[in-house]
This record gives structure tokens, C-alpha cells and sequence, in this order.
């Protein structure tokens, strides 16, 4: 009740200015520069939107949905909360303005306009959005998607072995089959020499025995990563390899997938080095069946100085809200991100405007809500007790982040757990 009431002020105040306007809104003059400016660089052929808003055909029989989504701040999508204006650098918001806008032109009949009044087409690079790589790793073959049913995460090893260290400062992860990916890992695979014991930054052994390492990830929010902020690059050991970690969904139609990633190598040497982690994470916990509003903390310490730049929740279907904060030894608290809204299917990540620098010593802590009730549309089974798992139908509760850091910090030290807390629970709503 309260949302139709919201757009139907909205939509008054959007008519009303229509009605005193000199001249009608139209496509051509007022709306095609700002789908150019905030919509396009996802609707367009081949890209993560389910249609094309490039043209007037293309984009006015979808006029009052756009007026919609809009209007209710479903598009674009940004879910950072409004305190953050202006703190990351990809934040993608419409003024009052803009959105009133799109609300006056589907409301006055959705007119074209002259054809004279049209900018220039908007330019997009094809294929490999950050530029063309200077390396590519590709699937050996092809991964089998069932057509219907629940598909584990998948991992696929690609025997690369690099001949010699690589700094790299972008990376991008290109689905073979969008409509069948949801998310995914390329990870670096370090040699291990014979006898050493092989963990990740986060503490986890990789199943080949070798030390692993983020390279770049991939879902819909989160695609080309580059590395370059404060002079830094991502460091890839000779003899590494690539893995792949997929999360794939049926459609409806069997199909296939062979997913590749680009590597663009840095111009000149490095003053830093960018490291993405996923240490921020809890996997000890259990959801109640049917609690709307079930939290979960959970802590790490920062053990070497470093400055973050990027932080990125993800959660299932279940998760609700997501905040990041960072205590410092001094005791003072400083909230860096916090999402009131989650959604699971299009998991933005956060790029500062400038990096925040973390003391030795710091916690970061999330705080995660999650909603297990029948009121939440996209849960799985209401009545079913929660844990941690790596497919949708469970949980997880992981802020992935990136720092920038000395050139010879090493990544398995930088963190520790031993601030991590259990889960609590709080009164539900």
C-alpha cells in the first residue's frame, strides 16, 4: 500500500510538470541521452540486460516499466544507502530530475520527437569490456548445464603455468553463456614447493595443495576490475594456474558453457600491490526456520597497514541487508558500506572514491541480516533450519574486499580470524 501511494504522488508531481511544461518531453531530446548516460552500458545486445534500449522501437514499448523502476529506484540498480552519496566511485544514481524525466515522457504519451534532436549513438567497446587483453584463459572445454534442477558450483582447472611473474592491472571473467552463469571466481593457483603446506589469504587450502588468490570475479554488478589505484597491480607467480569457480543456473534448455578470462598486463612497475580477499566470512551458523530478520556478525583483524578500496557483499536468497565496518585500535567506529536492501540477483560491488586506510590492528565487521520467512518471494523453503553452503538453497555471508599494500606484504599474513564472533539473533520483526 504504502509503495503504490509513493508512486502515485510521484507520478502526479511528474504529470503535473509535464502540463506546465513549454514543450513535451520526448525520446529523441530528453530521454535517449540519459538511457546513453546510465542505461545502455547494460542494455544493449550481448550484454547482462534481457533487452535493448537504443532505439525508440527498441525502447517504447517498455516506457511505463522504465517510469517504474525509476520512479521506485529499482533501476539503476545501486544499493548502497543515500549516507553514501558520493563515496564510491561507480555509484550510478538518477537525480529528481532525471527521474522525472523518465516519469513526464511515459506519462505524455512516450513521443519520439524530431529525429534531429537524437545525440550521437553512445560508444561501447565489443567483446572484452576493459580493452583487449593482453593474455586470455579459456575452459578447456566446454561445462554440461542440465536443463532443468539445481546445479552445484562447479570448478574447472586450467593448466596454465605461467613462464614468469606477471603484474597485472585489469582483469575481466567473460561468460561463454550469460543466461546459464550466475557468478564467478577466476582464481590464481600458486606452485607449491614439495613439502609446503598451501593456503589461501583466507586460511583455506586449495584441493590441488597449492596457495590460491582472487584474480577477478564475475556477476551481474560486478564485471572488468581494475587494479591500478595508488599505483598498484595484482601479482601473478610464474607456474600458476587458473581456476574457475562457477555458479551456474538452468533455464529451462540444456546447454553449455565455456568461459574464458582476459589478463591486461601493467605498463610499468608497480608501487603496490591490490589484493582481493574473501576472509571477511562465517560459516559457522544456522538460520531458523521462518525468522524474518536473523543476524549474523562476524570480525577479522587486519595485521599489516593497508588501504581498502572495494568491498562486495554477496549473500543468497535468504540475505536481506549488508553493512561493513571498520574499528580501528583507537576504538573509534566508521560504517564503509552498508546496503539496506540486498539483492541476490545483481550483487553490486563498491569501489571508493578514496582509499581508507586500515592500521595494523583494525577489526572489520559485517553484520548481516537474513530474511528465512514465508514473506521473503525468493526463498527456497521457509521451514527449513539454514547453515552455510556454497549453493543458493544455503547460505553464506561473505564480504569480499580489495587493499592496496606494500610490495612485499605477503597475503597469508595480512588477516587473521581471531576476532571472528559466533552468530547472534535478534528479536525478530
Amino acid at each position: 500500500m504504502m509503495r503504490t501511494v509513493v508512486v502515485g504522488l510521484l507520478t502526479g508531481i511528474a504529470a503535473a510538470a509535464a502540463s506546465n511544461s513549454s514543450s513535451p518531453v520526448t525520446f529523441n531530446k530528453d530521454v535517449l541521452p540519459l538511457l546513453q548516460k546510465n542505461c545502455q552500458v547494460c542494455h544493449r545486445a550481448g550484454e547482462v540486460a534481457p533487452m535493448a534500449f537504443f532505439s525508440y522501437e527498441e525502447t517504447r514499448p517498455w516506457a511505463k516499466a522504465i517510469k517504474e523502476a525509476v520512479v521506485t529506484k529499482k533501476m539503476p540498480p545501486w544499493f548502497a544507502g543515500p549516507e553514501f552519496n558520493g563515496h564510491f566511485k561507480n555509484e550510478r544514481r538518477l537525480t529528481e530530475q532525471e527521474i522525472n524525466t523518465f516519469a513526464e515522457w511515459a506519462e505524455s504519451g512516450a513521443l519520439e520527437g524530431d529525429k534531429k534532436d537524437k545525440p550521437a549513438p553512445a560508444e561501447f567497446a565489443e567483446g572484452w569490456l576493459m580493452g583487449e587483453p593482453d593474455i586470455v584463459v579459456e575452459m578447456a572445454e566446454d561445462v554440461q548445464i542440465p536443463a532443468t534442477g539445481l546445479v552445484d558450483v562447479k570448478s574447472v582447472f586450467v593448466k596454465v603455468n605461467f613462464p614468469k611473474d606477471l603484474w597485472v592491472e585489469a582483469a575481466e571473467v567473460r561468460p561463454g553463456n550469460r543466461a546459464a552463469v550466475h557468478h564467478m571466481k577466476a582464481w590464481v593457483v600458486h606452485p607449491t614447493p614439495p613439502g609446503a603446506e598451501g593456503q589461501t589469504a583466507d586460511g583455506a587450502m586449495d584441493r590441488r595443495g597449492g596457495s590460491r588468490e582472487i584474480l577477478v570475479k564475475y556477476n551481474p554488478g560486478v564485471e572488468p576490475q581494475f587494479f591500478t589505484v595508488g599505483g598498484a597491480a595484482k601479482f601473478v607467480p610464474a607456474g600458476s594456474d587458473i581456476m574457475f569457480e562457477t555458479h551456474y543456473t538452468s533455464n529451462g534448455k540444456a546447454t553449455t558453457d565455456r568461459s574464458a578470462v582476459g589478463i591486461r598486463l601493467a605498463k610499468a612497475p608497480p608501487q603496490k600491490r591490490f589484493f582481493t580477499s574473501g576472509a571477511l566470512t562465517n560459516h559457522s551458523f544456522l538460520i531458523p526456520a521462518r525468522d524474518p530478520n536473523w543476524e549474523l556478525k562476524t570480525e577479522i583483524t587486519i595485521e599489516e597497514p593497508v588501504e581498502i578500496v572495494w568491498i562486495q557483499p554477496h549473500m543468497h536468497y535468504r540475505g536481506k541487508d549488508y553493512e561493513v565496518r571498520a574499528i580501528f585500535p583507537t576504538g573509534e567506529t566508521k560504517t564503509l558500506l552498508k546496503v539496506p536492501a540486498f539483492r541476490f540477483d545483481w550483487q553490486q560491488g563498491y569501489e571508493f572514491v578514496k582509499p581508507e586506510p586500515l592500521p595494523v590492528g583494525t577489526r572489520l565487521e559485517s553484520i548481516a541480516h537474513f530474511d528465512n520467512s514465508p514473506n521473503n518471494a525468493y526463498n527456497p523453503d521457509p521451514n527449513r533450519d539454514v547453515p552455510y553452503g556454497a549453493e543458493s538453497w544455503d547460505e553464506m555471508s561473505v564480504a569480499f574486499f580489495s587493499v592496496i599494500t606494500d610490495l612485499d606484504s605477503k597475503p597469508t599474513s595480512l588477516i587473521t580470524r581471531r576476532g571472528r564472533r559466533a552468530a547472534v539473533q535478534t528479536p525478530q520483526d
